[in-house]
């Protein structure tokens, strides 16, 4: 990377050179599992800014706001990296390196990528498809909520032992197992009861794939690895 950055072109000012090369000092002595956590972290945060730009709103409804309704399949995806309240993007972001970096680091980076993009579309089509059962919350979303609720499962499955604090009560420790218990509790019965205040059914489908993915998918994974490493093998 610093060999990289000192074949940048003369014009580049050396202070920025400088700082590239202190930034890439930093970043490379991170792990593995925190480099990948960070870098989800930072799609959220270029897409947040996008949507504060006006000029780009009609191009981020179409493209990162997932609408049952519009026949566009895609967005299950990019609705995941979306939010366009502060608070929105900051509870995820937070909550997404508190609890992704641990996991990330337990399965590896390339099996937390898939397993991380694998709980957004499954949560936005799990929303998608049981929506229609309820007509009056057909509404456009977004949000990383489902693929963050699916972390937080396979931390409850990595770490049954951990405790997490509330925010505005953060003296009080509650175990990670009653407290995911109590959200999926609290999101079943907003997506019985019709609430609008969050994606229930998005939070629970993907609360659900952590618990799921953790108990059966890391089996799966170890064994589509070791087929794709004998194939590689067996064609060299």
């Amino acid at each position: 990377m610093v060999r990289r950055i000192a074949r940048l072109p003369d014009w580049v000012p050396y202070e920025l050179k400088r700082t590239a090369v202190a930034f890439s000092g930093t970043w490379y002595q991170l792990s593995r599992g925190e480099r990948c956590v960070y870098t989800i972290a930072a799609v959220n945060a270029v897409v947040f800014g996008m949507w504060q730009i006006p000029r780009l709103l009609p191009f981020m409804t179409r493209s990162f706001l997932h609408n049952p309704s519009s026949g566009l399949s895609y967005t299950m995806l990019t609705s995941s990296f979306s939010h366009s309240e502060l608070w929105h993007f900051a509870f995820n972001s937070i909550a997404l390196v508190s609890f992704g970096i641990p996991v990330a680091n337990a399965m590896g980076a390339e099996q937390f990528t898939a397993f991380y993009l694998s709980a957004g579309v499954l949560s936005s089509l799990a929303s998608h498809l049981l929506a229609p059962l309820r007509p009056a919350l057909i509404l456009p979303s977004l949000g990383a909520s489902g693929a963050v609720y699916g972390v937080l499962g396979a931390t409850m499955m990595m770490f049954p032992n951990s405790h997490v604090a509330l925010i505005f009560l953060p003296f009080i420790p509650i175990s990670i197992s009653h407290a995911f218990t109590a959200l999926l509790a609290y999101d079943f019965a907003g997506a019985v009861l019709g609430w609008k205040t969050f994606g229930h059914i998005a939070h629970l489908s993907g609360g659900l794939y952590g618990v799921g993915y953790l108990k059966y998918g890391t089996d799966y994974w170890k064994s589509l690895v070791n087929k794709l490493i004998s194939y590689r093998q067996s064609t060299k």
